[in-house]
C-alpha cells in the first residue's frame, strides 16, 4: 500500500534539525544544528568575502578528516561503542526540537559540523528504510525482507492517517501532559498507549516526559562490554516520529518545547491561587536526565497549572461522544443512567464465547464493555475548554492508568473505536531496530528446528514467558516440572522450546529440557548482535515469543499479556482458526483454571492487567475507509 501522506507541520512541533537543548536553574539554552541552515549561517555565509572567513574556511576544511574521525571516535570509542540506537539519541527526536531562533549564534567546530552531517546520514538511511506496510532491515544488520516481513503485523491504510477528532480545535493549540507509571515496562508501556490514545481522541497535543531511568531498564554495561544508554524517553521504543508526521489530528512535542513555548510565555495559570500565571520551577525548561526528586517538582507544577484529570479505570470509562455536540454528550449520559437505574448491567459471563457485533449499537457494546464499573467520565466542554490536561500518577490520588487503552476509552461511534485500535496495531510498535534484532533471531530459531528435523520444513518452534524474579503474584511461581504437566499435550517432544524468562538459574528448567531443545536469548547473541542495547531484551523476548506456534504464558503478567495481543494481531491478520471470535493459540501454565482462558472469546474485565482481550484485534479492520467523522462538527 502506499504511505500515508506526511502533513505540513508548524516550526515549533516539527524541527528536523539535530540539536540539544540545555538549561539551568535560572532560564535555558539552546543550540541547534540545522542540514538546511538557518539565519544565522546564511548571516555568516553572506560575510565569506571577508579574508578572514577565507582563511577560516581553508583551515576548517585541511581540518576535516581530523575532525570526522576525533567526532566518530568520540561516538564509538569513548562512549563504548555504543549501538545504533545510542548513536541516534539526539537525532531520534530531532523531530520534536524546536528549531533555532532566526538570528541565534550557531557555531559549530568542523568536527561537530561533519560529524552531525555523518550522523545525519546515517539517520536519513533509516528513517528511508522505515515502511510503514513492511519491515526493511538493512540498515540494522538484516535480517532479509523476507524474513523480516514475518515479524509484520501492522497495515498501512492512508484513509486512517486522515482521522482527526472532533474534538481537535481550530483555534487554539491545547496539550495533554502525563506520568509516565512506575511499575515495570510493560506498565509503562500501557499506560503510554492509553495516555496516548486519549489525547488522540481529545485532539490535543501530547507531551512526552522527560528522558529518565525506567525500572529495569537501567543496565549500564553492554554487551560488548562498553557503557550503554540507561535513560530514555518513548521515542527510543517507539516510532513517535512516524506517529508525529504521518497523522494530521496529533501532534507530539517534548516537555522541553511544552515548557518554552507555553509555560516560559505565561500562558500557564494555578489552579489555586487566583488564576496567577506559574512558570516552571526555577524556570527549568529542560528536564531531561533528572533524578526522581526532581521530576517530582515538575509534576508538582503540571498539577498545579494544568487541569489535572484523575479517571480511575476500575471506577469509570472514559466516554467520547461522536460529536462535541451536547445532544450527544447528554445521549450518552442518559444512556448510562438508564442501564444502571432501570434495565441493569449484564455480568461479563454472559459474554464468554458471545461476543457483541464490532458495529453494534452504542447501548449494546457499553455493556459488553462495562466491567462491573460505575460510572461513564465523559470528555465534556468543561475539560474540552482547558488549555492543558493533566494526568497524574498517584496511588494517593487513585491515580493510575494501569489499563489497556481499548478497556478504559469508549467512543460512541464503533467507527472511530475500530480506528483508534488499528491506530495503535499499525503505529504505536517497537521501532525497526527492535523488529528486526528479533526477526533476526526468529530466522535463527526456525534454521535450527529444520536441522533438528528435516520433516520440521516451516521451521516451526514453540515459545513460554516464565515471570519469576519479583513477580508479586506469588501464586504463578510453580515449578518447571509443572510447566510441563501443564503444556505436554501442546507442544512436540524433541522440538525447540524458546523461553523468554527473567529467570537467572537456567538449571530450574532442567524438567522441560529433558524433552525439549530449550533455547533462551543468551543462546541467540550472535543472531541478536552486541550492538543492540541490553535494556531493550525484554521487548526482544515478547516479539520472538509471539511468533511461536503454541505459546504458554503466565497469568498477571502484562509481558505475557503483550505477547498475547501480538499474537491476536498476527493471527487476525491472517484468519488463522478462531479469529472471528479472536481465538489465539495461546494457553496459560499458571494459573491452572485459567489454562484455556484463550481459546474462547473473553470480554473486558477487571482486572484489566492480568490478560489482554479480543477487543483488541478482533475483526478491527471492519471500518476501514469510513472514519464515520464530519468535519464541520470540529470543535471551535
Amino acid at each position: 500500500m502506499p504511505k500515508a501522506p506526511n502533513k505540513s507541520r508548524k516550526p515549533v512541533s516539527s524541527s528536523l534539525s539535530a540539536g540539544s537543548t540545555t538549561s539551568t536553574g535560572t532560564g535555558s539554552t539552546s543550540t541547534s544544528a540545522d542540514a538546511a541552515g538557518s539565519p544565522g549561517t546564511s548571516a555568516r555565509a553572506s560575510a565569506s568575502t571577508s579574508s578572514q572567513v577565507f582563511l577560516v574556511a581553508i583551515f576548517v576544511s585541511s581540518l576535516f578528516s581530523l575532525g570526522l574521525n576525533i567526532y566518530l571516535s568520540t561516538k564509538l570509542g569513548m562512549l563504548g561503542a555504543l549501538d545504533t540506537l545510542n548513536l541516534q539519541t539526539d537525532l531520534k527526536q530531532a523531530f520534536l526540537q524546536p528549531r533555532q531562533k532566526p538570528g541565534e549564534n550557531q557555531i559549530l567546530t568542523a568536527a561537530e559540523a561533519h560529524g552531525a552531517q555523518a550522523a545525519q546520514q546515517q539517520q536519513q538511511q533509516q528513517q528511508q528504510q522505515h515502511n510503514l506496510a513492511g519491515l526493511q532491515c538493512d540498515a540494522y544488520g538484516g535480517p532479509s525482507a523476507e524474513a523480516a516481513q514475518e515479524m509484520v503485523y501492522w497495515e498501512d491504510i492512508p484513509s486512517d492517517a486522515k482521522y482527526i477528532s472532533p474534538f481537535k480545535s481550530k483555534d487554539e493549540t491545547q496539550y495533554l501532559t502525563f506520568e509516565p507509571d512506575e511499575g515495570g515496562w510493560n506498565n509503562i508501556r500501557m499506560n503510554m498507549e492509553t495516555v496516548l490514545a486519549l489525547a488522540f481522541a481529545m485532539g490535543r497535543t501530547l507531551v512526552l516526559p522527560p528522558e529518565k531511568e525506567f525500572y529495569l531498564l537501567s543496565k549500564t554495561k553492554a554487551e560488548h562490554g562498553g557503557e550503554q544508554k540507561k535513560t530514555f524517553s518513548f521515542s527510543h521504543f517507539f516510532h513517535m516520529e512516524s506517529i508525529h508526521n504521518e497523522h494530521q489530528g496529533l501532534d507530539i512535542i517534548t516537555m522541553t518545547q511544552f515548557l518554552e513555548t507555553v509555560a516560559m510565555k505565561g500562558k500557564m495559570r494555578d489552579r489555586y491561587e487566583n488564576n496567577k500565571v506559574r512558570f516552571p520551577p526555577y524556570n527549568r525548561t529542560n528536564w531531561d536526565g533528572a533524578d526522581r526528586k526532581e521530576i517530582k517538582q515538575l509534576y508538582a507544577y503540571l498539577r498545579e497549572a494544568s487541569h489535572t484529570v484523575v479517571w480511575t479505570p476500575e471506577e469509570c470509562m472514559a466516554a467520547f461522544p461522536k460529536s462535541p455536540k451536547k445532544k450527544d454528550e447528554m445521549e450518552l449520559h442518559d444512556m448510562a443512567q438508564h442501564m444502571l437505574d432501570e434495565e441493569g448491567v449484564p455480568r461479563w459471563e454472559q459474554y464468554v464465547g458471545k461476543p457483541t457485533p464490532v458495529n453494534a449499537t452504542t447501548l449494546l457494546r457499553l455493556k459488553e464493555n462495562w466491567a462491573q464499573r460505575k460510572k461513564l467520565c465523559i470528555y465534556n466542554d468543561i475539560v474540552q475548554q482547558q488549555l492543558s490536561v493533566h494526568f497524574p500518577t498517584d496511588p494517593k490520588l487513585n491515580a493510575r492508568l494501569l489499563v489497556h487503552f481499548y478497556a478504559f476509552i469508549f467512543f460512541q461511534d464503533w467507527r472511530h473505536d475500530l480506528w483508534m485500535k488499528r491506530f495503535i496495531r499499525d503505529h504505536v510498535r517497537y521501532v525497526d531496530e527492535i523488529q528486526c534484532a528479533a526477526a533476526r533471531v526468529v530466522e535463527a530459531l526456525r534454521k535450527r528446528a529444520r536441522q533438528r528435523n528435516p520433516k520440521n520444513v516451516k521451521g516451526e518452534f514453540d515459545s513460554f514467558h516464565v515471570r519469576r524474579g519479583d513477580f508479586q503474584y506469588k501464586v504463578t511461581r510453580v515449578e518447571a516440572d509443572v510447566m510441563y504437566r501443564m503444556a505436554k499435550e501442546k507442544l512436540t517432544e524433541g522440538d525447540i522450546l524458546y523461553i523468554a524468562t527473567d529467570e537467572r538459574d537456567k538449571e530450574f528448567f532442567k524438567p522441560l529440557m529433558e524433552h525439549y531443545d530449550v533455547v533462551f536469548l543468551d543462546d541467540m547473541i550472535d543472531a541478536v548482535g552486541k550492538q543492540v542495547n541490553t535494556n531493550l531484551y525484554g521487548m526482544l523476548d515478547q516479539l520472538i515469543a509471539s511468533r511461536g506456534r503454541v505459546f504458554f504464558g503466565c497469568w498477571f503478567s502484562t509481558f505475557t499479556a503483550y505477547i498475547n495481543r501480538l499474537r491476536g494481531y498476527h493471527a487476525d491478520n491472517h484468519e488463522e482458526p478462531g479469529y472471528e471470535q479472536g481465538i489465539v493459540n495461546s494457553w496459560y501454565y499458571a494459573l491452572e483454571d485459567r489454562y484455556d482462558h484463550m481459546q474462547q472469546f473473553y470480554p473486558v474485565k477487571q482486572a484489566f492487567y492480568a490478560r489482554e482481550f479480543p477487543a483488541a484485534w478482533r475483526l478491527i479492520d471492519t471500518s476501514m475507509g469510513d472514519l464515520g467523522i464530519d468535519q464541520t462538527t470540529q470543535s471551535s
